[in-house]
């Protein structure tokens, strides 16, 4: 359904269900179905040591 069908049906109704119609659009409106907000990740502690183990575990291991 296209938004100038629904705009056609709009004109059809009656002024008391278009209040009803603009009441129940506004409420959608109200209610988000998702949150958009960024979540900020935890950082992740490491140390030096650590972080050569990994490197050298993944990255520069020896290849067969």
């Amino acid at each position: 359904m296209t938004a100038n069908t629904v705009y056609e049906v709009f004109l059809a109704l009656s002024p008391e269900e278009r209040e009803k119609f603009i009441v129940l659009v506004k409420g959608q409106e109200e209610k988000p179905k998702y949150d958009f907000r960024k979540k900020k990740s935890k950082k992740v502690k490491f140390t030096k040591e650590d972080a050569i183990e990994y490197l050298l575990a993944t990255v520069f291991k020896p290849k067969y």
